[in-house]
């Protein structure tokens, strides 16, 4: 007879219900134990109960657990290779309306792995849909094989990243990456995963572990003839570049891919790829360039978090020039595109702009503005944007002669440095 236990604690566990009251009325907690452990099959009468109570439907399908594992590997490839969020919430719905039940608990575990990949693929990526999965599957880790390890420290690297919690992401990403020898991969699959990686290693300035995982994407998106994929990593590595202070091939990466994205008008990729343009003229001290490039990938734009980072972009270059009212005008509007499309993955950019904000309006509520600034970049372990506002609401204090309030916000930028540098010890002050 088929067994079912695994599903039931699954979904008890993800309904937060402890054994007892899943139980009660139905059967002892032990013999609950039992079930889910899959070491006894209960009754008809009996499974139907726990069924009901934890709102598992299901329907009679004639596929086998391979055979309908196979249709989810089909768009999970596809999802990977893709990553079209639109069709993968199309496909996501359609599986899940198929109410299959695993009876094979191995397959049962691949299977939610997989299903929170694409959830969060589709833009779900900090649902508590997915923190219920996520919990409720972590209670099977020692049941998992290495590939199943694999995509459980993957997901979590992926949902804390879409939580902006990066260094806990990257943690999670090495741990998937130390698993990588064990597991039989399909291309597609490590490709999309070493893209992530040299994401998350780049924004930890790990700029060679960075080139080389970009570079494993890339050929596997070349080869496939992905290109927006291959963009991607273009850009990726452009901007690796430019941090390893080699603009040359800073310029090479950027200039290959606004070639693709010309070709197959990838509006949103052009919009990153003038933004970075704009970007390398600025460093190399042409504002009026920079500006150009930067309004073009305004105009490119549809995705509100890229089009809040180009008009800070803006902001800056116009604080460069000592252009106030025009500094003073872009924050204004990087506001209201804030407002409009408020966001976790933007509130850091909403604090930039109060800011700079208030310092060319007379300073008004510059003291609250900055703080609560400080208090975000910390809580998010931003410590780069904590100790840069902390020197500057220190200094702030100083200069108004409140040297109490200077040196408490002098001790924290310090603080946060040390933490910034990943260094043990603090700088006496």
């Amino acid at each position: 007879m088929k067994k079912y236990g695994h599903i039931i604690k699954f979904e008890r566990i993800r309904q937060n219900l402890k054994q007892v009251q899943l139980s009660e009325g139905i059967c002892t907690p032990s013999y609950l134990s039992r079930i889910e452990n899959n070491s006894i099959v209960p009754t008809d009468e009996v499974l139907l109960e726990l069924f009901n109570r934890l709102n598992i439907t299901y329907s009679n399908s004639s596929l086998t657990d391979e055979e309908f594992m196979e249709k989810m590997r089909t768009i999970y490839s596809k999802a990977l290779k893709y990553r079209d969020s639109n069709w993968v919430s199309i496909s996501l719905k359609e599986i899940l309306e198929t109410k299959y039940l695993f009876s094979n608990p191995m397959q049962f575990h691949t299977f939610i792995l997989m299903l929170v990949r694409l959830k969060i693929i589709s833009n779900q990526g900090i649902s508590d849909d997915i923190q219920s999965f996520m919990l409720s599957i972590s209670k099977f880790i020692d049941d998992f094989n290495p590939y199943q390890s694999f995509l459980y420290y993957s997901c979590l690297g992926y949902f804390n990243y879409f939580k902006n919690d990066l260094t806990k992401s990257l943690k999670c990403l090495e741990k998937a990456a130390f698993l990588i020898p064990e597991c039989k991969f399909k291309e597609f699959e490590s490709a999309d995963f070493y893209n992530v990686f040299g994401i998350l290693n780049l924004y930890h300035n790990n700029l060679i572990l960075s080139l080389e995982s970009f570079s494993k994407a890339q050929d596997f998106f070349n080869k496939e003839l992905l290109l927006s994929r291959a963009v991607e990593t273009y850009i990726s590595s452009a901007i690796a570049y430019k941090r390893a202070s080699n603009l040359e091939k800073h310029f090479e990466y950027l200039s290959l891919a606004e070639k693709l994205a010309k070709d197959a008008i990838m509006t949103e990729n052009l919009a990153l790829i003038y933004s970075n343009l704009a970007n390398y003229y600025s460093i190399n001290n042409n504002i009026d360039l920079a500006l150009i490039n930067y309004h073009k990938s305004l105009d490119f734009s549809t995705d509100p978090f890229v089009k809040l980072r180009i008009i800070y972009s803006i902001v800056l270059q116009y604080s460069i020039t000592y252009n106030f009212k025009k500094v003073v005008e872009w924050c204004e509007k990087g506001l209201m595109e804030y407002n409009t499309n408020q966001s976790h993955l933007t509130k850091n950019l909403y604090h930039h702009f109060q800011i700079h904000l208030s310092i060319h309006n007379d300073y008004e509520d510059f003291e609250t503005k900055v703080k609560d600034a400080v208090q975000y970049f910390k809580e998010i372990n931003d410590y780069r944007n904590a100790h840069k506002y902390a020197i500057l609401i220190a200094n702030f204090f100083k200069n108004a002669g409140k040297y109490k309030k200077a040196t408490n916000f002098f001790v924290l930028a310090n603080e946060y440095l040390a933490k910034k540098e990943k260094r043990l010890f603090k700088e006496e002050i």
